[in-house]
């Protein structure tokens, strides 16, 4: 698998074209990721290096080397857990984020660092389910909603709000991808469950939770 996969697969989702090649963007050495983001350190293994400077938008992804490596031998749909999961999820992420950025700068719109995250965990879990069910495995909804959203695991930063932005994006994510377990138990081959995830992708940060708080 490799990340033009995922970036089409999210782009064709959400009907969402994005004519930039990701490969273009990507950084793998954390060295130079972290050069260009200040010298700061983090502990994840992705993440969307941005600066605005008079209008333009200056933009790197990073997503480090043993995951570029592991995902073109990854097996995602083969458990929802181990390195090849892992890989899948950390780099899905990173596209994500990479997608979603630009479609919003496209259309003039900002996104705040909480609906980034939002996005990306939504984003993962419907990719997720997507997988498992085109391989026909024996993993259900509740298994990738559980590691996911219940055993979720998070990093330790330096800066409490960093961690808690990240905690709050997974909670409401889970919220919200609960509600669709419920309201479309069909998921992918329901045609107003792919609607829904469209509109959704669509709101701005406080309209999303609005959606999730509400249903």
């Amino acid at each position: 698998m490799q990340l033009h996969d995922l970036q089409h697969h999210l782009a064709s989702l959400y009907e969402t074209p994005i004519t930039y090649d990701i490969y273009d963007f990507l950084i793998t050495d954390a060295r130079l990721a972290r050069a260009l983001d200040g010298g700061v350190e983090h502990p994840n293994r992705e993440r969307l290096l941005l600066r605005e400077s008079d209008g333009d938008l200056d933009l790197s992804l990073y997503i480090d080397e043993s995951v570029v490596d592991a995902l073109r031998v990854a097996t995602p749909g083969s458990a929802v857990s181990g390195a090849s999961f892992n890989a899948f999820m950390t780099a899905l992420e990173g596209v994500s984020h990479f997608n979603y950025v630009i479609w919003n700068a496209h259309h003039r719109r900002q996104v705040t660092q909480l609906e980034l995250e939002l996005q990306a965990e939504v984003d993962k879990f419907v990719a997720a389910t997507m997988v498992f069910e085109d391989q026909a495995t024996k993993q259900n909804y509740k298994d990738i909603h559980r590691v996911l959203f219940d055993e979720a695991q998070f990093l330790p930063f330096n800066d409490p709000s960093i961690e808690q932005r990240y905690r709050d994006a997974n909670r409401y994510a889970g919220q919200y991808c609960h509600q669709l377990q419920n309201r479309y138990p069909a998921q992918h081959r329901q045609g107003e469950f792919v609607n829904e995830l469209r509109r959704f992708y669509r709101l701005d940060q406080n309209a999303k939770i609005r959606v999730i708080r509400h249903h």
